[in-house]
């Protein structure tokens, strides 16, 4: 969730141009839409194009802190019994 919207704010605030602006991030599945109107306004869109992208991301991230919990914890468990043998020595 901060990936997105860490990536939403500078697709916003990398624009640097008053004329209309089109950029896309995260694999095309954000967006954001610049463009200038009536009168010198500027009207702003931005959102979620397609959520597959994001969804995948979001699998891989749950993937990858399940595997460094589990290896915490097998570690920090052998730590344990090491810590027990060198104690009975």
């Amino acid at each position: 969730m901060v990936t997105v919207v860490a990536t939403l704010l500078y697709l916003m605030f990398s624009t640097d141009s008053d004329h209309s602006v089109h950029r896309e991030a995260l694999f095309g599945s954000l967006f954001f839409d610049q463009k200038e109107k009536a009168g010198g306004a500027i009207g702003v869109t931005m959102g979620v194009a397609n959520p597959t992208a994001l969804i995948v991301m979001f699998l891989v991230f749950a993937v990858v802190l399940t595997f460094t919990q589990i290896t915490y914890r097998g570690l920090k468990q052998r730590r344990e019994q090491l810590i027990k043998e060198m104690a009975g020595n």
